[in-house]
């Protein structure tokens, strides 16, 4: 199983789970994927933590089917319930996805698959996984979407990152912020190009990249 730090967050008593990181960044990240995710069509979530983050999607963009997964039980029931609150027809309820296994979507049957907040808590070789499952999951136009904190180049966006950094490897050494260049080469190894980088808040990015 592709190991990594489960968010934190709060129980509601109805099963759903909020964190507050989602609370903060829907906004911005519907604002942003607006312009980088297909108009319609099938969009596959890995690691949907908690689920308010799909509930929200789902609702902003009514056209596209948005299918939530996480490899933690835990997660999959708030996402569940999440899903059980909104109940929207467009929102599917979550599947388990671990990115060293084939995902459980046949080939070419998505038109994006997105990621948020997960690459600093995955070892480097499952961020390569991550690109080569996507790719296989992926349509011929698909696109595969990364949000989060990344080093540009080895330098961090702030003394903030830095120390976060630091907290996430002090507690496994195999994980931590990875560079932009360095998510940039993995996924062009797995079959992508880079056709954009939007800067968002705190210092994060959203990447964007083709399937070839």
């Amino acid at each position: 199983m592709t190991r990594h730090i489960i968010q934190q967050a709060e129980e509601t008593g109805d099963g759903r789970r909020t964190a507050s990181a989602a609370l903060r960044n829907t906004e911005p990240l519907i604002a942003a994927l607006s312009k980088r995710l297909p108009k319609i069509g099938r969009v596959l979530e890995v690691a949907s933590g908690t689920g308010q983050h799909a509930a929200a999607f789902a609702q902003a963009f009514p056209d596209i089917e948005w299918q939530p997964s996480d490899v933690d039980g835990d997660q999959r029931a708030s996402i569940s319930a999440w899903h059980r609150t909104i109940s929207l027809p467009n929102l599917s309820e979550p599947i388990e996805i671990d990115v060293a296994r084939p995902l459980p979507v046949a080939q070419s049957a998505v038109q994006a698959v997105l990621t948020i907040n997960l690459l600093h808590l995955i070892p480097a070789p499952y961020v390569a996984m991550f690109f080569e499952r996507a790719h296989e999951a992926l349509d011929g136009a698909g696109r595969a979407i990364v949000y989060g904190p990344f080093l540009r180049g080895s330098d961090y966006a702030s003394d903030g990152d830095r120390e976060f950094d630091a907290s996430l490897r002090a507690r496994d050494p195999s994980i931590g912020y990875k560079s932009a260049e360095e998510v940039v080469t993995s996924a062009a190894h797995a079959g992508f190009v880079l056709r954009s980088s939007d800067d968002m808040p705190a210092n994060n990015l959203l990447l964007t990249f083709i399937k070839q």
